[in-house]
Protein backbone atom coordinates (compact mmCIF):
# COMPACT_ATOMS: atom_id res chain seq x y z
CA UNK A 1 0.00 0.00 0.00
CA UNK A 2 2.77 2.28 -1.03
CA UNK A 3 0.03 4.77 -2.33
CA UNK A 4 -0.91 6.05 0.66
CA UNK A 5 1.05 8.23 3.42
CA UNK A 6 2.15 6.68 6.70
CA UNK A 7 -0.64 8.26 8.66
CA UNK A 8 -3.59 7.13 5.93
CA UNK A 9 -2.16 3.64 5.69
CA UNK A 10 -3.10 2.27 8.61
CA UNK A 11 -6.69 3.19 7.86
CA UNK A 12 -6.84 1.34 4.36
CA UNK A 13 -7.66 -2.43 5.84
CA UNK A 14 -7.15 -5.84 4.06
CA UNK A 15 -10.23 -7.68 3.06
CA UNK A 16 -10.36 -10.32 5.62
CA UNK A 17 -10.32 -7.81 8.17
CA UNK A 18 -13.49 -6.07 7.84
CA UNK A 19 -17.07 -7.88 8.94
CA UNK A 20 -18.88 -7.56 5.94
CA UNK A 21 -23.07 -9.02 5.51
CA UNK A 22 -25.77 -9.53 3.14
CA UNK A 23 -28.66 -6.27 3.82
CA UNK A 24 -32.14 -6.34 3.15
CA UNK A 25 -31.63 -2.91 2.53
CA UNK A 26 -28.91 -3.32 -0.05
CA UNK A 27 -31.08 -5.64 -1.71
CA UNK A 28 -34.10 -2.63 -1.90
CA UNK A 29 -30.98 -0.13 -3.52
CA UNK A 30 -30.83 -3.15 -6.52
CA UNK A 31 -34.46 -3.34 -6.79
CA UNK A 32 -34.76 -1.41 -9.89
CA UNK A 33 -38.25 -1.44 -11.22
CA UNK A 34 -37.02 -2.12 -14.76
CA UNK A 35 -37.15 -4.81 -17.74
CA UNK A 36 -34.57 -7.21 -17.13
CA UNK A 37 -32.64 -6.11 -20.41
CA UNK A 38 -32.78 -2.81 -19.35
CA UNK A 39 -31.24 -3.11 -16.05
CA UNK A 40 -27.66 -2.60 -16.66
CA UNK A 41 -28.29 0.84 -18.07
CA UNK A 42 -29.74 2.34 -14.64
CA UNK A 43 -28.53 2.85 -11.57
CA UNK A 44 -29.39 5.35 -8.40
CA UNK A 45 -28.50 8.35 -8.02
CA UNK A 46 -27.88 9.79 -4.18
CA UNK A 47 -29.90 12.46 -2.38
CA UNK A 48 -27.69 15.35 -0.96
CA UNK A 49 -24.37 13.67 -1.54
CA UNK A 50 -24.80 13.74 -5.33
CA UNK A 51 -25.39 17.51 -5.17
CA UNK A 52 -23.10 18.89 -2.94
CA UNK A 53 -19.56 20.20 -4.71
CA UNK A 54 -17.16 17.63 -3.51
CA UNK A 55 -14.57 17.15 -6.86
CA UNK A 56 -12.05 19.60 -8.19
CA UNK A 57 -12.99 20.01 -11.72
CA UNK A 58 -9.29 21.44 -13.13
CA UNK A 59 -6.29 19.26 -14.73
CA UNK A 60 -4.15 20.16 -11.87
CA UNK A 61 -5.66 18.42 -8.95
CA UNK A 62 -2.59 18.31 -7.00
CA UNK A 63 -1.85 20.56 -3.67
CA UNK A 64 1.70 20.85 -2.08
CA UNK A 65 0.93 22.69 1.20
CA UNK A 66 -1.45 21.18 4.00
CA UNK A 67 -1.99 24.36 5.80
CA UNK A 68 -4.04 26.09 2.85
CA UNK A 69 -5.56 22.88 1.09
CA UNK A 70 -9.18 23.04 2.32
CA UNK A 71 -11.33 24.26 -0.22
CA UNK A 72 -14.60 26.09 1.07
CA UNK A 73 -17.92 26.23 -0.97
CA UNK A 74 -21.33 26.83 -0.84
CA UNK A 75 -24.53 25.15 -2.08
CA UNK A 76 -28.26 25.17 -1.86
CA UNK A 77 -30.11 21.62 -1.21
CA UNK A 78 -33.95 21.81 -1.30
CA UNK A 79 -33.57 25.08 0.43
CA UNK A 80 -31.60 24.51 2.92
CA UNK A 81 -28.32 26.34 2.39
CA UNK A 82 -24.80 24.08 3.23
CA UNK A 83 -21.17 25.08 3.26
CA UNK A 84 -18.78 22.89 2.12
CA UNK A 85 -15.39 22.40 3.35
CA UNK A 86 -13.12 19.81 0.88
CA UNK A 87 -9.45 18.38 2.32
CA UNK A 88 -7.07 16.19 -0.31
CA UNK A 89 -5.87 13.07 0.19
CA UNK A 90 -2.61 12.66 1.49
CA UNK A 91 -0.94 10.22 -1.32
CA UNK A 92 2.55 8.80 -1.37
CA UNK A 93 3.82 8.56 -4.71
CA UNK A 94 7.54 6.95 -3.66
CA UNK A 95 10.05 10.17 -4.34
CA UNK A 96 7.44 12.56 -2.69
CA UNK A 97 4.14 12.60 -1.28
CA UNK A 98 1.38 14.79 -2.74
CA UNK A 99 -2.48 15.94 -2.03
CA UNK A 100 -4.87 15.28 -4.07
CA UNK A 101 -8.67 16.05 -4.39
CA UNK A 102 -11.09 13.97 -5.74
CA UNK A 103 -11.88 14.79 -9.38
CA UNK A 104 -13.72 13.66 -12.96
CA UNK A 105 -11.92 10.38 -12.13
CA UNK A 106 -12.91 9.60 -8.82
CA UNK A 107 -16.87 10.56 -9.91
CA UNK A 108 -16.70 8.01 -12.24
CA UNK A 109 -14.93 5.32 -10.43
CA UNK A 110 -17.32 5.84 -7.44
CA UNK A 111 -20.41 5.77 -9.75
CA UNK A 112 -19.10 2.56 -10.77
CA UNK A 113 -18.82 1.15 -7.46
CA UNK A 114 -22.27 2.25 -6.88
CA UNK A 115 -23.53 0.44 -10.07
CA UNK A 116 -21.76 -3.18 -8.98
CA UNK A 117 -23.55 -2.33 -5.50
CA UNK A 118 -26.97 -1.88 -7.89
CA UNK A 119 -25.80 -5.20 -9.45
CA UNK A 120 -26.07 -7.12 -6.36
CA UNK A 121 -23.08 -6.94 -4.50
CA UNK A 122 -24.21 -3.79 -2.30
CA UNK A 123 -23.70 -5.51 1.32
CA UNK A 124 -23.28 -3.79 5.02
CA UNK A 125 -19.32 -2.92 5.58
CA UNK A 126 -18.46 -2.76 9.21
CA UNK A 127 -22.60 -2.19 9.60
CA UNK A 128 -22.92 0.37 7.11
CA UNK A 129 -23.69 0.19 3.23
CA UNK A 130 -21.05 -0.35 1.28
CA UNK A 131 -20.09 -2.70 -1.75
CA UNK A 132 -17.71 -6.08 -2.60
CA UNK A 133 -15.90 -5.99 -5.83
CA UNK A 134 -13.06 -6.85 -6.97
CA UNK A 135 -10.35 -4.52 -8.88
CA UNK A 136 -10.51 -6.93 -11.71
CA UNK A 137 -14.89 -6.11 -12.16
CA UNK A 138 -14.30 -2.49 -11.13
CA UNK A 139 -12.08 -1.95 -14.30
CA UNK A 140 -14.43 -4.14 -16.86
CA UNK A 141 -17.15 -1.94 -15.51
CA UNK A 142 -15.35 1.84 -16.24
CA UNK A 143 -14.38 -0.01 -19.36
CA UNK A 144 -17.67 -1.12 -20.55
CA UNK A 145 -18.96 2.52 -19.75
CA UNK A 146 -16.03 4.00 -21.81
CA UNK A 147 -13.66 4.66 -19.12
CA UNK A 148 -10.33 2.96 -19.66
CA UNK A 149 -8.18 3.27 -16.73
CA UNK A 150 -5.14 1.49 -15.34
CA UNK A 151 -5.30 -0.43 -12.54
CA UNK A 152 -2.94 1.73 -10.77
CA UNK A 153 -4.75 4.67 -11.87
CA UNK A 154 -8.30 3.06 -10.04
CA UNK A 155 -6.22 1.94 -7.62
CA UNK A 156 -4.85 5.29 -6.78
CA UNK A 157 -8.64 6.70 -7.03
CA UNK A 158 -10.06 4.41 -4.21
CA UNK A 159 -7.15 5.84 -2.14
CA UNK A 160 -8.08 9.61 -2.90
CA UNK A 161 -11.45 8.65 -1.85
CA UNK A 162 -10.35 7.20 1.43
CA UNK A 163 -8.43 9.73 2.30
CA UNK A 164 -10.34 12.93 0.99
CA UNK A 165 -12.61 14.66 4.08
CA UNK A 166 -15.51 16.50 3.20
CA UNK A 167 -17.21 18.25 5.73
CA UNK A 168 -20.72 20.26 5.58
CA UNK A 169 -22.11 22.55 7.99
CA UNK A 170 -25.32 24.28 7.88
CA UNK A 171 -26.04 28.54 8.29
CA UNK A 172 -26.69 27.92 12.34
CA UNK A 173 -23.03 26.27 12.35
CA UNK A 174 -24.46 22.42 12.98
CA UNK A 175 -22.28 20.09 11.47
CA UNK A 176 -23.90 18.14 8.94
CA UNK A 177 -20.90 15.58 8.12
CA UNK A 178 -17.68 15.49 8.41
CA UNK A 179 -15.67 12.25 6.92
CA UNK A 180 -13.88 10.68 4.38
CA UNK A 181 -15.82 10.13 0.93
CA UNK A 182 -15.28 6.36 1.64
CA UNK A 183 -15.59 5.46 5.29
CA UNK A 184 -13.75 2.30 5.05
CA UNK A 185 -11.65 0.62 1.94
CA UNK A 186 -10.40 -2.86 2.31
CA UNK A 187 -8.24 -4.13 -0.31
CA UNK A 188 -7.38 -7.81 -0.82
CA UNK A 189 -3.65 -8.93 -0.36
CA UNK A 190 -1.26 -8.63 -3.28
CA UNK A 191 -1.22 -12.01 -3.67
CA UNK A 192 -4.91 -12.12 -4.38
CA UNK A 193 -4.91 -9.53 -6.65
CA UNK A 194 -3.12 -11.54 -8.91
CA UNK A 195 -6.31 -13.91 -8.89
CA UNK A 196 -8.01 -10.63 -10.49
CA UNK A 197 -11.16 -12.40 -10.61
CA UNK A 198 -11.85 -13.62 -7.16
CA UNK A 199 -9.70 -10.77 -5.71
CA UNK A 200 -12.66 -9.68 -2.80
CA UNK A 201 -12.12 -5.96 -1.69
CA UNK A 202 -14.76 -3.61 -0.22
CA UNK A 203 -15.72 -0.08 0.22
CA UNK A 204 -17.87 1.72 2.85
CA UNK A 205 -19.64 4.29 0.96
CA UNK A 206 -20.12 8.26 2.45
CA UNK A 207 -21.94 8.58 5.37
CA UNK A 208 -24.69 10.60 3.82
CA UNK A 209 -24.82 7.58 1.24
CA UNK A 210 -25.64 5.25 3.91
CA UNK A 211 -28.33 7.90 4.92
CA UNK A 212 -29.62 7.78 1.34
CA UNK A 213 -30.43 4.38 1.67
CA UNK A 214 -31.24 3.73 4.80
CA UNK A 215 -33.66 6.58 4.44
CA UNK A 216 -34.80 5.27 1.30
CA UNK A 217 -34.39 8.80 -0.60
CA UNK A 218 -31.90 7.23 -3.26
CA UNK A 219 -33.50 7.74 -7.22
CA UNK A 220 -33.00 5.13 -10.04
CA UNK A 221 -31.63 6.79 -13.10
CA UNK A 222 -29.81 6.34 -16.29
CA UNK A 223 -26.67 5.54 -15.18
CA UNK A 224 -25.05 4.83 -18.78
CA UNK A 225 -26.03 8.41 -19.85
CA UNK A 226 -24.54 10.04 -16.87
CA UNK A 227 -20.95 7.95 -17.78
CA UNK A 228 -21.09 8.62 -21.53
CA UNK A 229 -21.18 12.58 -20.63
CA UNK A 230 -17.79 13.95 -20.59
CA UNK A 231 -18.85 17.18 -19.55
CA UNK A 232 -18.53 17.55 -15.76
CA UNK A 233 -20.86 20.36 -15.65
CA UNK A 234 -23.25 19.21 -18.09
CA UNK A 235 -23.07 15.48 -15.43
CA UNK A 236 -23.51 17.49 -12.69
CA UNK A 237 -26.62 18.85 -14.24
CA UNK A 238 -27.99 15.97 -15.32
CA UNK A 239 -27.46 14.36 -12.05
CA UNK A 240 -29.23 17.16 -10.22
CA UNK A 241 -32.33 16.73 -12.57
CA UNK A 242 -32.55 13.67 -12.22
CA UNK A 243 -32.31 13.43 -8.29
CA UNK A 244 -34.70 16.30 -7.41
CA UNK A 245 -36.97 17.32 -10.92
CA UNK A 246 -39.23 14.82 -10.05
CA UNK A 247 -42.46 16.57 -12.19
CA UNK A 248 -40.64 16.96 -15.17
CA UNK A 249 -42.62 16.78 -18.10
CA UNK A 250 -41.95 18.26 -22.01
CA UNK A 251 -44.74 21.30 -21.25
CA UNK A 252 -43.30 22.64 -17.98
CA UNK A 253 -39.53 23.50 -18.09
CA UNK A 254 -36.44 23.48 -15.49
CA UNK A 255 -36.27 26.86 -14.38
CA UNK A 256 -32.77 27.91 -13.14
CA UNK A 257 -30.59 31.17 -13.16
CA UNK A 258 -27.41 30.63 -14.58
CA UNK A 259 -25.09 32.41 -11.15
CA UNK A 260 -26.99 30.22 -9.18
CA UNK A 261 -26.62 26.92 -10.67
CA UNK A 262 -22.77 27.41 -11.29
CA UNK A 263 -22.66 28.63 -7.42
CA UNK A 264 -23.89 25.23 -6.64
CA UNK A 265 -21.51 23.39 -9.11
CA UNK A 266 -17.54 22.46 -8.42
CA UNK A 267 -17.04 24.86 -11.30
CA UNK A 268 -19.07 27.75 -9.18
CA UNK A 269 -19.64 31.16 -10.75
CA UNK A 270 -17.25 33.31 -11.92
CA UNK A 271 -16.62 37.55 -12.11
CA UNK A 272 -16.84 36.85 -16.11
CA UNK A 273 -20.63 36.25 -17.11
CA UNK A 274 -19.82 35.75 -20.45
CA UNK A 275 -17.26 32.94 -19.08
CA UNK A 276 -20.08 31.69 -17.30
CA UNK A 277 -23.04 31.63 -19.77
CA UNK A 278 -20.46 29.59 -22.29
CA UNK A 279 -19.87 27.07 -19.78
CA UNK A 280 -23.70 26.67 -19.51
CA UNK A 281 -24.50 26.67 -22.89
CA UNK A 282 -21.66 24.47 -24.12
CA UNK A 283 -23.27 21.80 -20.85
CA UNK A 284 -26.77 22.33 -22.36
CA UNK A 285 -25.78 21.68 -25.65
CA UNK A 286 -24.22 18.43 -24.58
CA UNK A 287 -27.50 17.29 -22.56
CA UNK A 288 -29.41 17.81 -25.84
CA UNK A 289 -26.82 15.41 -28.02
CA UNK A 290 -27.37 13.02 -25.03
CA UNK A 291 -31.44 13.40 -25.43
CA UNK A 292 -31.53 14.55 -22.12
CA UNK A 293 -33.45 18.13 -22.68
CA UNK A 294 -34.99 18.60 -26.10
CA UNK A 295 -33.69 22.54 -26.02
CA UNK A 296 -33.64 25.64 -23.77
CA UNK A 297 -34.69 29.24 -24.35
CA UNK A 298 -32.38 32.59 -22.50
CA UNK A 299 -33.72 35.46 -20.88
CA UNK A 300 -30.98 38.01 -19.74
CA UNK A 301 -30.95 39.88 -16.48
CA UNK A 302 -29.73 43.24 -17.30
CA UNK A 303 -28.39 46.33 -14.81
CA UNK A 304 -29.21 49.30 -16.81
CA UNK A 305 -29.91 49.04 -20.24
CA UNK A 306 -26.82 46.49 -21.38
CA UNK A 307 -24.41 44.62 -18.78
CA UNK A 308 -25.81 41.57 -18.48
CA UNK A 309 -25.45 40.61 -14.57
CA UNK A 310 -27.35 36.89 -14.61
CA UNK A 311 -29.43 34.45 -16.96
CA UNK A 312 -32.52 32.72 -16.36
CA UNK A 313 -33.13 29.42 -18.22
CA UNK A 314 -36.19 27.39 -19.82
CA UNK A 315 -34.91 24.17 -20.03
CA UNK A 316 -37.40 21.49 -21.75
CA UNK A 317 -36.72 17.86 -21.35
CA UNK A 318 -36.66 15.37 -23.71
CA UNK A 319 -39.27 12.86 -24.03
CA UNK A 320 -36.59 10.20 -23.23
CA UNK A 321 -36.20 11.97 -19.81
CA UNK A 322 -39.66 12.48 -19.01
CA UNK A 323 -40.18 8.79 -19.49
CA UNK A 324 -37.40 7.83 -17.22
CA UNK A 325 -38.96 10.31 -14.70
CA UNK A 326 -41.93 8.55 -14.63
CA UNK A 327 -40.46 5.07 -14.28
CA UNK A 328 -38.31 6.97 -11.47
CA UNK A 329 -41.40 8.04 -9.58
CA UNK A 330 -42.95 4.50 -10.29
CA UNK A 331 -40.11 2.68 -8.73
CA UNK A 332 -40.27 5.16 -6.09
CA UNK A 333 -44.28 4.25 -5.30
CA UNK A 334 -43.46 0.68 -5.50
CA UNK A 335 -40.40 0.55 -3.13
CA UNK A 336 -42.04 2.48 -0.65
CA UNK A 337 -45.35 0.50 -0.96
CA UNK A 338 -42.81 -2.80 -0.12
CA UNK A 339 -41.72 -1.20 3.35
CA UNK A 340 -44.78 0.00 4.52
Amino acid sequence: MDDLSADNRREVKTAESVDVQASDQMDLFSDLLLPKNKKSEYSNTIDIYDAIPKYVWSKTREHEDLKSATITRTCTIRGRKLTVKLKPAIIDKGESVVLIYPGQREEIVEDALRKIAVNGQGRYVNGKAGVEFSIYSLLKELERMGHSYSFEEVRESLFVCRGSVLECYSEDGESVINSNLFGLLALASKKDVQNKQSSKCYVQFNHLVNESIMGLTFRQYNYQVGMRIRSPLARFVYKRMAQYWIQASEANPYEPSLISMLEQTPRGASDNIRANLRAMRNALKVLEEHEVISRYVEEKVLQGKQKIIDVRFKIYPHKKFVEETIDANQSKKSLLKKTS
